[in-house]
């Protein structure tokens, strides 16, 4: 049951991994940066203690508000770029496959549905290749049908065959009188 799954495990646990590690490893190239900012010694003398000192405390507060801005920034550039690529690989197909079922709606059957080779999603084009053919199918023999009936009761000139031919009426204008595209 988890081959089904339209989006693949090792897709949704990778992309969560590495956008963990890359939170980290912003968090730690911050960290040093921050250290290496602020590495003072505290000297040999009393004097130069209480200097080092205070310039941590006029300072740190500083250097820490640029690095929270820097790593706000950096997260929300990260996850701009990976909502854009995640977006491509997940929504585009959602968004192609709605489309094809819209053409559907409206009685037009393409060939094939087709998704490229990163999209996630990739499990449903088969179901609606198939789901595809046998609507356009269905209304290929339902219009073949409605043909034959109607030259079947025109040659016959069946007078109580009005009922039927507003049913047959009924079915061509539910089908639209389309073909497959």
């Amino acid at each position: 049951m988890a081959k089904d799954r339209p989006i693949k495990l090792s897709f949704s646990l990778g992309f969560q991994i590495k956008y963990c590690l890359i939170i980290a490893i912003l968090f730690a190239i911050a960290s040093g940066l921050l250290y290496l900012l602020l590495d003072r010694a505290l000297g040999g003398g009393y004097r130069e203690s209480l200097r080092t000192l205070y310039f941590l405390d006029q300072n740190l507060p500083f250097y820490l508000s640029i690095m929270a801005l820097l790593l706000t920034l950096f997260i929300l550039l990260l996850t701009l770029v990976v909502t854009l690529l995640v977006s491509h690989q997940i929504a585009g197909p959602v968004f192609r496959y709605e489309d094809v079922l819209k053409k559907m709606i409206s009685g037009v059957f393409p060939k094939k549905v087709s998704t490229r080779q990163s999209d996630q999603l990739k499990l449903l084009v088969g179901s609606l290749n198939k789901l595809t053919d046998r609507c356009r199918d269905t209304f290929e023999s339902a219009g073949e049908l409605s043909m034959v009936v109607d030259k079947k009761l025109s040659d016959d000139g069946m007078d109580n065959g009005d009922l039927l031919k507003q049913k047959i009426a009924k079915v061509r204008h539910a089908m639209g009188e389309r073909g497959a595209e």
